[in-house]
């Protein structure tokens, strides 16, 4: 994030560890705890981190300078602080320095970077910076030009302990059985990379996260086109243990300091491989950022940030081997490649990029970038990984539309699942793979819906077994699923499931073709009791009994006032996965592609 510019602050920190010395008695007190919004339910028990707001006096300008300045103010230990100013079109060139006091002494100037607007709403600021522990702070603000900052604010944070699950405390590429910290990983060339081990919210003792799909803002972006890269600019000189208290740091900056919906990242890497969640809303999802200073760039690229200054010092091995697993995964996942270019928001930026490219910033560092545009640096590295990546939903895909997403529609989660079923969500269909199966399968249209709310691949009616396809019923499609079916017919798209599917397909009902003739619903669920309404009858089942068919009444025998069979009421509210044909171009393209006969 770019240095230098049009005004200077400088803040100097009495600091002491929590050791060290006695601070000064006479200094005036900081104000209390900051006044954000109040949080919402923590993701965990834990308390959550603390935070104070301190404003910096703006005197008489001098001859040097000098707008604001602050006195020595005694406030409560912290370990992470970062300065804050009302939004101005003229922030992107301030320049901050600290100085902290430990047990050895006064540190040298340390230059904090500007963060660049991150394209969401808040205050204009700096980057955290991690001191472990202070407890006096100082600050002073000076100006080269005329430009003035206004609503300075001294930001501190004390993150407060992490009590963190075991479970959720294994790092990526972590031997228990090792004494080294990360066991460096080979990247392989893999057919399917694996998603890494990703340290949850929960980890790190995460805030939930408050209004990120609000004022204008959209809380997932179309796809994930990209990935964009950034360093934290803090401290090189943390233990891995304290890794997860700097994440949650930076969140409680980036919330009560920024003012912003949660911690700007997608994911943060340390420097002992450990990749941690950061933004709430799924690791496999195209959550929006606030991260680029571009909102389109924010929805459309995965956000990592190397935790450290890589101005300073350069990225460990076992940083850049997570890092590689971590934008490998999602890029292959989401059928992308690691080089070529895209246009992102007015930008024309690398598959993978450095915050630099989208503003202008230092970010991700010197070391940071150069290696990420090295001959054998992090593209090449992401490239040679991916490059075997090959699966039957991503053939099937081609297939469709050599993955333009013309026909699929963009990749809206990527692909997940293991050796034998895994699952790609596209905007127009979802398309899955169930092993033995040379192929995979597409769920579109009104079967997507119906498939979507009764739980798709982990509910009632499992993985599809099959494409949709015309029945020799005219008007009628199905497609097959592990545990039942969906049915697509003239008055709408019902799904079919377990006992009473069972029911209807044996040959003593004969399914479509049988006495019951075609549905006219899906599954009812009333307490107990599963009822499916057909053409020609009912299937119910109370409990776990076997089901009952009841045939209708012959149309001579019914009374002569029983309205016609085309006035029968539409599907009660209370069916699941019930939705009227809307779209009849799946079966009309997936006939065309001949991945089913006409």
């Amino acid at each position: 994030m770019h240095l230098g510019g049009k005004f200077v602050l400088a803040i100097v920190l009495t600091g002491l560890f929590l050791s060290g010395c006695t601070s000064v008695s006479k200094s005036p007190q900081a104000a209390p705890e900051h006044s954000a919004p109040a949080p919402k339910t923590p993701e965990s028990a834990p308390a959550p981190a603390k935070s104070r707001s301190i404003a910096v006096p703006a005197p008489v300008r001098t001859s040097d300078g000098l707008v604001a300045e602050l006195a020595p103010t005694k406030t409560a230990n912290f370990a992470l602080l970062g300065v804050t100013w009302d939004r101005t079109e003229n922030d992107l060139d301030v320049t901050v320095e600290v100085r902290v006091r430990t047990d050895a002494g006064w540190s040298d100037w340390e230059p904090l970077e500007v963060d660049h607007d991150g394209g969401e709403a808040g205050r204009g600021g700096t980057e955290p910076w991690w001191v472990e522990s202070a407890d006096e702070v100082r600050a002073r603000v000076t100006t080269a030009s005329a430009a003035s900052p206004t609503g300075v604010k001294v930001i501190t944070v004390d993150p407060g302990e992490v009590d963190a699950p075991a479970a959720a405390n294994v790092p990526a590429f972590y031997s228990s059985n090792s004494s080294s910290s990360v066991v460096s990983v080979a990247d392989g060339q893999p057919t399917f990379t694996p998603k890494p081990t990703i340290k949850s919210r929960s980890s790190w003792n995460a805030r939930a996260a408050d209004g990120c799909d609000e004022d204008g803002y959209e809380a997932y972006g179309l796809t994930t086109l990209g990935v964009n890269l950034h360093h934290t600019a803090g401290s090189n000189s943390y233990s891995k243990s304290q890794s997860a208290s700097i994440v949650k740091g930076i969140q409680k900056f980036h919330q009560s300091g920024r003012g912003w919906c949660d911690i700007a990242y997608n994911f943060l890497v340390d420097k002992y491989g450990q990749i941690f969640e950061g933004r709430a809303g799924g690791v496999d999802k195209p959550v929006r950022g606030s991260h680029s200073g571009n909102n389109t760039v924010n929805e459309r690229t995965m956000g990592i940030a190397l935790m450290g200054n890589l101005d300073k010092a350069r990225p460990t091995s076992d940083m850049k081997t997570a890092t590689v697993k971590l934008a490998g995964w999602r890029l292959a996942t989401y059928y992308k490649p690691a080089t070529g270019s895209v246009s992102i928001g007015g930008k024309t930026l690398q598959r993978i990029s450095g915050h630099r490219n989208v503003v202008s910033t230092a970010c991700p560092g010197k070391y940071g970038y150069a290696w990420l545009k090295a001959d054998g640096g992090l593209r090449d590295r992401v490239a040679s990984y991916i490059s075997k990546y090959q699966s039957k939903i991503k053939s099937a895909a081609q297939s469709l539309d050599g993955l333009t997403g013309s026909v699929t529609g963009p990749v809206k989660q990527g692909e997940l699942g293991g050796d034998t079923r895994r699952r790609t969500m596209f905007g127009n269909m979802n398309i899955f793979w169930l092993a033995p199966s040379a192929s995979a399968y597409v769920v579109s249209g009104a079967a997507k819906t119906v498939h979507e709310k009764l739980g798709m691949q982990t509910g009632v009616l499992g993985f599809p077994t099959a494409n949709m396809a015309a029945s020799s019923i005219s008007g009628l499609s199905i497609q097959p699923f592990e545990t039942g079916a969906i049915y697509q017919t003239s008055s709408g798209t019902y799904g079919i499931y377990g006992d009473i599917y069972t029911k209807y397909v044996s040959p003593s009902v004969g399914g479509p073709g049988g006495q019951l003739g075609v549905p006219k619903s899906s599954v009812v669920v009333n307490g107990t009791t599963k009822t499916v309404t057909f053409e020609h009858g009912t299937i119910t089942q109370n409990g776990t009994a076997e089901p009952v068919v009841a045939l209708s009444a012959p149309a001579e025998d019914a009374p002569s006032e029983q309205a016609p069979e085309s006035t029968e009421p539409a599907p009660s509210a209370s069916e699941e996965g019930v939705e009227p044909v809307s779209q009849a171009f799946p079966v009309l393209w997936l006939r065309r592609s001949g991945m089913i006969s006409a």
